[in-house]
């Protein structure tokens, strides 16, 4: 349903109306109002387990907008997602269940009345559920990522693309923190081409390509010369590959 909001006269139709009065009645009669079971349903579909990559050109030519989901579309991790991610590839995620929220961390940039004390720049290593809202202080991660703001109801969140994200990745204090964090958590034991493999499988739970291992490699090189490291496993030089890897569009995009 692409109007959520909306369901007169004025909002989109679907475009699978009898899937949706099938899912429906399905939700209610078999599946006793389970949103889990729901959820599970759809997941497991081969429509949700398809590639985003065209594979049919006469669909593609027939609906290139993908309204009859012919293929999946792209879609980019909530920002919480993205959060949660990083703590988890740098190895700080604490995954335990419960417990009291998190103040939030607050930059200098972030000023008004009643500004509360800040919380940790890492949150603790809290899942982003965790983190606690405050509608006047608000995180600019979240913010970048389409976090909705808590003034007003939200029937689906926007999904933009904007510089915004790629100058948050590259420069918000969490982000340049977990990939200083992941490099003291790589083995610094391991030839720098193993461990380029592993952080690679951790990121993106594939090795590289061949082309990648040796961008990476020439990476690694320049890094090196840039800070006159006479060694190879300078944590200064993986922190910055690692940060170039959460850069990586893969990292916060599901093809």
């Amino acid at each position: 349903m692409p109007t959520v909001d909306n369901f007169g006269v004025l909002g989109q139709p679907p475009s699978h109306l009898e899937l949706l009065d099938y899912l429906a009645a399905h939700f209610v009669k078999e599946q006793g109002w389970s949103l889990k079971k729901l959820i599970r349903e759809v997941v497991l579909s081969r429509s949700y387990q398809m590639s985003s990559l065209p594979t049919d050109a006469v669909a593609e030519q027939a609906d290139p907008e993908n309204l009859l989901l012919h293929r999946t579309n792209v879609r980019r991790l909530e920002g919480e997602a993205i959060r949660d991610a990083i703590l988890a590839v740098s190895g700080r995620l604490d995954p335990k269940l419960g417990g009291p929220s998190i103040p939030i961390y607050l930059n200098d940039f972030m000023e008004g009345r009643g500004r509360p004390a800040s919380g940790p720049l890492d949150g603790d290593g809290r899942r982003s559920i965790y983190i606690r809202v405050r509608r006047n202080f608000l995180s600019p991660m979240m913010l970048a990522f389409d976090t909705p703001i808590p003034f007003n109801a939200m029937g689906r969140r926007n999904i933009s693309n904007v510089p915004a994200q790629a100058l948050i990745l590259m420069n918000d204090p969490f982000v340049v923190e977990e990939a200083k964090r992941w490099a003291q958590r790589a083995p610094a034991h391991l030839d720098p081409g193993d461990r380029v493999r592993q952080m690679y499988l951790t990121a993106f739970s594939r090795p590289p390509s061949s082309d990648e291992l040796a961008e990476a490699t020439s990476f690694l090189a320049e890094q090196r010369a840039l800070y006159a490291a006479a060694d190879p496993a300078d944590e200064r030089i993986w922190a910055d590959f690692a940060h170039v890897l959460f850069n990586v569009k893969e990292f916060i995009y599901l093809n």
